[in-house]
């Protein structure tokens, strides 16, 4: 797009005053033309400014958009394409759509804002707008459902990742799909999938992933404010969305396609079990059965929890079939 290829040109001289005749020559178009399209990048949030006589000069800005991201990427099948909503209900929901209309293997549904944000056992998950990074990935594996868990795993380990490349700072992991700083939830990843009914294989699989990064206590609702954080509140750190979304899709190709997932599992899950916070502490196990006291030991290479009851059992855990919360001291 015209409007696209003068930001690029603005871009590489930021900072400086580029005339209007320049960018009409450039680009093959008039005067009136590419102010139109100076007052369109304006209205996305581009801080251009007008310099009576002389032109055009860009300042620095941060603007979330499927451009800002895209123009980060280099991919080649995670995040092509990127549909960016300014509000949605659930990007998770918009892409378990996409999935079950013939949306393309790789797609990222990103979300400025979304209205019914979803976590597992679907509990709500906060999602102001201009505060965190809300995204879900598309997927058409060949896998069996069997292998739906370690995808779980392994964006947890995705997040850490990203996070640490970004601020410096390693995230924890509280198995099976949370992310901690601190002690306090960072980000939730919520996978979900579709079975073919004969074969058992996956027909396409959507990876949620809701990450806190520039909230401070008080913009989260006062029942969780005591349990959840964010990347800028835990370091000072702000980090730009769109470097974050690109960098986390990113990564997640590299664990995926890369690394040849399912096959990289003992590799990812050695990361993940580094990154756990909890083991060899007590913890309450929570089922549809009741609840339990144990120890957890470690996982198994299928990431299942690895816990010791009172008795002196070893029991191993599926998610999906609990939820566990640390016992409080």
């Amino acid at each position: 797009m015209i409007k696209y290829k003068i930001l690029d040109t603005l871009r590489q001289r930021e900072g400086m005053v580029v005339s209007g005749g320049e960018l009409a020559n450039r680009l093959g178009v008039s005067r009136t033309a590419v102010w139109k399209q100076i007052l369109s990048l304006q209205s996305e949030g581009y801080q251009i400014e007008s310099v009576p006589n002389k032109g055009y000069r860009l300042q620095k800005s941060e603007v979330y958009s499927a451009y800002e991201i895209t123009r980060r990427l280099n991919t080649q099948i995670i995040g092509h394409p990127v549909i960016f909503l300014e509000e949605v209900d659930s990007t998770n929901t918009y892409a378990k759509k996409l999935g079950t209309n013939g949306g393309e293997n790789g797609t990222a549904v990103v979300a400025a804002h979304q209205t019914s944000g979803k976590g597992r056992m679907e509990r709500k998950f906060e999602s102001p707008e201009g505060d965190g990074v809300y995204l879900s990935i598309l997927l058409r594996p060949k896998l069996q459902v069997s292998d739906i868990n370690s995808i779980t795993l392994m964006t947890a380990v995705v997040v850490s990742d990203t996070v640490e490349e970004l601020c410096g700072v390693r995230p924890s992991i509280k198995w099976t799909n949370d992310v901690y700083l601190n002690g306090k939830k960072l980000c939730g990843i919520l996978t979900e999938c579709s079975i073919e009914g004969e074969s058992g294989m996956v027909e396409y699989a959507v990876v949620g992933i809701g990450t806190n990064l520039r909230q401070v206590s008080g913009d989260f609702p006062e029942e969780i404010r005591d349990i959840a954080t964010s990347v800028f509140q835990e370091t000072g750190v702000r980090i730009d969305r769109a470097d974050y979304a690109a960098v986390l899709l990113q990564n997640f190709e590299r664990y995926f396609y890369t690394q040849h997932f399912p096959q990289n599992k003992a590799s990812f899950l050695e990361r993940y079990r580094n990154d756990l916070f909890f083991l060899g502490q007590e913890i309450t196990v929570v089922g549809l059965n009741g609840q339990y006291t144990a120890v957890a030991l470690d996982i198994d290479g299928e990431g299942r929890l690895l816990v010791r009851t009172e008795d002196g059992r070893t029991n191993a855990l599926n998610s999906g079939e609990i939820s566990i919360r640390m016992k409080e001291k």
